[in-house]
């Protein structure tokens, strides 16, 4: 694919020394090096959390887009999938790029968990791969964006709002029932179980606002059932697809953002030959806004 600008989420990564690159990255790290720098500040994004915030949108809102709603949703949650690990005092979510999900994993979930989700007056809904919860009552709570918890640890405590704990003991049902009910599928693929669904990135279905379309490339499964990859202006994509979007033998696109750890760092060819730094410090920061702003300049 021949694009001008690519996007990578967990594109760096925390080192002894502060930050370095994704392991996957590796391959590209002394072309990059020669690069001018711009950094931002952001917070944690996953390929579907940085298309929606580029069409200044919510990722809820993204997928709601796609399908159709009766008029009773007052409400809509973004639902990810994840496979946890009990350590001495808390539980580790698996990265999210390392976790297997498809369609077909979409559609066993929905049809698992909505005769509970009904007694609350609540569906799961596919869309493609990914998974929007609506509720016919809002809920109103804050739970921490998923970005945030995937490759780290679950909240020990409630989400602030009223329904915080509500949306726990919800979530905390349905880890119970996934673990009664394991996907036979999955462990004839070989993948991992599912432990639960993470609800976040609420949104009132009023509150549902047009917005235009970028075309994009992406191996991400949340998102090929809403993109149109013929023309994409941009790449998006986790350092894991990468070798899938980009030729191992090729150089990365001209404008490259690298995002992780609470920063965004815009690579650009120079156009004079430049020494190789030395690491990935940073050097002052511009707000997210602006980056974004920058990525649309590109495209």
């Amino acid at each position: 694919m021949n694009k001008q600008i690519i996007c990578i989420t967990h594109g760096l990564v925390p080192s002894q020394d502060g930050l370095t690159l994704h392991p996957d990255l590796f391959l590209w790290e002394q072309h990059l090096l020669k690069r001018k720098r711009r950094w931002f500040a952001t917070p944690p994004h996953n390929p579907l959390s940085l298309y929606a915030a580029l069409l200044d949108t919510q990722p809820a809102n993204l997928l709601a887009s796609n399908i159709a709603l009766d008029t009773s949703i007052q409400q809509y949650w973004i639902a990810s999938p994840y496979h946890a690990q009990l350590t001495r005092d808390a539980v580790r979510v698996m990265a999210e790029e390392l976790f297997p999900w498809c369609e077909e994993d979409a559609v066993w979930v929905c049809e698992l968990l909505n005769p509970l989700l009904s007694e609350e007056g609540m569906k799961l809904k596919s869309v493609g791969a990914a998974l929007l919860l609506v509720c016919e009552n809002p809920l109103h709570a804050t739970p921490v964006n998923f970005p945030e918890i995937a490759g780290s640890f679950l909240p020990n405590k409630h989400p602030v709002g009223v329904d915080g704990g509500h949306i726990m003991r919800l979530m905390s049902e349905i880890q119970m029932m996934l673990n009664q009910s394991p996907a036979e599928h999955r462990r004839i693929r070989g993948d991992m179980d599912v432990h639960g669904l993470w609800f976040w990135g609420g949104s009132e279905a009023h509150q549902k606002c047009p917005f235009e379309p970028i075309n994009m490339a992406s191996k991400n499964s949340f998102l090929q059932s809403m993109i149109e990859p013929r023309n994409a202006k941009i790449i998006i994509t986790e350092p894991e697809n990468l070798m899938h979007l980009v030729r191992q033998d090729s150089d990365l696109p001209k404008h490259v953002f690298l995002i992780g750890e609470g920063v965004m760092v815009h690579l650009n060819k120079p156009l004079l030959f430049r020494f190789r730094q030395r690491g990935w410090e940073v050097q002052g920061m511009a707000s997210e806004k602006e980056g974004l702003q920058l990525i649309h300049q590109y495209c």
